[in-house]
């Protein structure tokens, strides 16, 4: 039984129903949002392996949702469309969506697209590494080893953490950090998110003066060493 982590988007509450039935008899673990923004939240906090998304949500558009998943993770997403919405799965492959399934469709075509996808990536349950190899971070039980010796972190500097670590390498701006971690209010807070950086660096770098694993892109972001 596979226990990978399936995030639905969809504002029906039947097919969401339905759906997740579905997906737990094959012993996948699934997480379900209504709105394109709680899809989003959804999706920075448990960092699913796949993401099953509506083309129409309440308050976005699908393909909106996409481009915003993009920014910061490969995630593979299913685009959900209407039969007769042909445009729909040009517009939802061209904004990052890796594959498309018109409605309605039964549970057999549901789960062979969902296993095809899956075998694209490995499991999110393997162990996030970076700085070659100095920072694990276990992301099922919540642990965090820097030089294999397991570190303390508050639950936002952990999330920063993440984050980060989902992308090692990568410059992650200021507004998107803000954003992801705390919410829309935190967004242009640039002196919020220095403080929890030097927090990190406190815990994870050997000299926090001179760091070599929480990166700095003066004007632009942060990134963690691949």
């Amino acid at each position: 039984m596979d226990e990978r982590r399936i995030l639905i988007v969809d504002d029906d509450p039947q097919l969401r129903e339905t759906v997740t039935i579905v997906l737990q008899t094959q012993g996948y673990k699934v997480l379900a949002a209504e709105t394109g923004e709680e899809g989003l939240a959804q999706a920075s906090q448990h960092s699913p392996d796949l993401i099953l998304l509506d083309v129409n949500l309440p308050d976005r558009m699908g393909f909106d949702v996409v481009r915003e998943v993009r920014r910061l993770s490969d995630v593979p997403v299913l685009m959900l469309t209407g039969r007769t919405e042909s445009s729909d799965i040009v517009s939802g492959l061209d904004s990052g969506a890796d594959d498309y399934l018109t409605k309605p469709f039964n549970s057999d075509e549901l789960l062979a697209r969902v296993r095809a996808l899956l075998r694209r990536v490995p499991s999110s349950d393997q162990p996030l590494t970076a700085a070659a190899g100095q920072v694990e971070i276990d992301s099922k039980m919540r642990i965090v080893r820097v030089r294999d010796e397991q570190v303390d972190l508050t639950p936002t500097e952990y999330q920063l953490l993440l984050l980060l670590a989902q992308h090692p390498g990568q410059v992650l701006d200021h507004h998107t950090l803000l954003q992801r971690v705390w919410g829309d209010e935190y967004i242009n807070d640039t002196a919020y998110l220095k403080v929890y950086i030097w927090h990190l660096r406190r815990k994870l770098e050997q000299n926090p003066h001179d760091p070599k694993i929480v990166m700095t892109e003066w004007g632009v972001g942060y990134r963690l060493a691949p």
